[in-house]
Order: structure tokens, then C-alpha cells, then sequence
């Protein structure tokens, strides 16, 4: 595996702390060590070998992010950056595109990762079984967020153009989950009343919610 360092990133970044609380240019150069990326050499990416529909990302292009990491600088203002960025599902991790290469990051030094009005943040290391690295977070409450988890439906299906060979058909789905402040995951339940035991909610509560108790909006607000 090749590894390459974060300083490729200075000519792209255009955010400073002052207008977007971003990272300087000169803060991110001296703390090279920190955010090292690895680059992806061809032999470990991810393509599957022969015949493929759909698509093992979880954006159907490079979308332009904001990741905020970890680590603090001496005045506690987190650093963060804007780069070209996307979910390989398949390999369950978020990869970064500069100069038709890609390299990904550690997880363990995001903190958030923004894409559009999607907010993506690591899953607990608590959790034992952890279910994928990143979960969307669709809200969150004084108990509980509400997550959404991706992964890949991989099958093989016979192929529509050639008689009596096979393709391998990949689609993306996804689950929602309630996670408490001890990490411990629970799917969110097709059961209204279900529902209302996880969240334990009150009759006045429950009645407050307006719609379905299942559609997210109102998770959202149940939370």
C-alpha cells in the first residue's frame, strides 16, 4: 500500500478559520503527521471482476464535502476541509478524489463528514458489532439519534444480453436506527407501538407528533 501525505490538499483548500472555520493553509502543513492519507493503489480498489450493474458508491459522483476532523488546534477551533469526496460501500469508507487519484481517510480522525444536506459521523467504537464505519445522522434527541446505516445488496442475476452467463447486480439500501447514548443500536421498528416503547413517549407526546410516527420527519421530531 502507498501512502501519501495531506500537503497534496493545500492547493485545493480555499476556506480559512476567520470566514469558514476551516483550516489555514500553514496550520494544515504543520500538522502533516495527523492527517495522513492513504492512497489507494489499483490492486486493492474496489472493482468486482466481470460483468457489474449499479454502483458500489454511495453518490452516483464525486460530490464536493466538508470534513471536520478530530483534532483541535491550540486555540480549541476545529480543523476542517472541503474536497471532493464519496462513500465506497463496498469497502466501508469514505475516499477522497484529487487529480484523478484517490486516497482515504482514517476514520479515526473524522469527527463529521458534510455532503450537501447529508451529515455523515463515525459509529461508536463502543459498539462491538459495529455495523459500518459511517452512519448518516437524520437527528438527534437527548437520548437517542436517529441514524441511517447504507450498505450493498450483492447478487447474481443472469444476464439480459448473454444466453446462460451471469452479471453481478449491485444495488445500495439502507436502515434507520435509534442509538442511545451507549452506543447500543436498535432498528427502528414497523411497529408504531414499538416505536413509542424505544422512545417512551407520553400520551401528550405521542399526540403532539402530527403524520405517521414512522416517516422520518416525525422521528425527527419525536427524538
Amino acid at each position: 500500500m502507498k501512502y501519501i501525505f495531506i500537503l497534496l490538499l493545500i492547493p485545493f483548500l480555499s476556506f480559512s478559520q476567520e470566514r469558514r472555520g476551516g483550516v489555514q493553509n500553514d496550520v494544515l502543513a504543520n500538522n502533516l503527521g495527523d492527517f495522513a492519507l492513504q492512497k489507494i493503489d489499483a490492486v486493492y480498489h474496489n472493482e468486482f471482476r466481470g460483468n457489474v450493474s449499479g454502483n458500489t458508491y454511495l453518490f452516483d459522483d464525486w460530490k464536493l464535502g466538508l470534513i471536520t476532523t478530530t483534532k483541535n488546534n491550540n486555540n480549541n477551533k476545529e480543523y476542517s476541509f472541503s474536497i471532493l469526496i464519496n462513500y465506497n460501500l463496498k469497502m466501508d469508507r469514505f475516499e477522497i478524489k484529487m487529480d484523478n487519484d484517490i486516497y482515504f481517510l482514517e476514520k479515526q480522525m473524522v469527527k463529521e463528514i458534510r455532503v450537501g444536506n447529508k451529515a455523515f459521523i463515525p459509529t461508536p467504537t463502543n459498539y462491538k458489532d459495529e455495523i459500518k464505519s459511517y452512519m448518516e445522522l437524520l437527528g438527534e434527541g437527548e437520548d437517542f439519534k436517529l441514524v441511517k446505516i447504507y450498505s450493498l445488496k450483492i447478487k447474481g442475476v443472469q444476464s439480459k444480453t448473454s444466453l446462460g452467463l451471469y452479471e453481478t447486480k449491485v444495488t445500495v439500501k439502507d436502515k434507520r436506527f435509534f442509538v442511545d447514548n451507549d452506543g447500543k443500536f436498535q432498528e427502528v421498528p414497523s411497529s408504531k407501538k414499538k416505536i413509542y416503547e424505544i422512545l417512551d413517549l407520553s400520551k401528550e407526546e405521542r399526540e403532539a407528533i402530527t403524520g405517521n410516527i414512522k416517516k422520518t420527519e416525525n422521528l425527527v421530531q419525536a427524538l
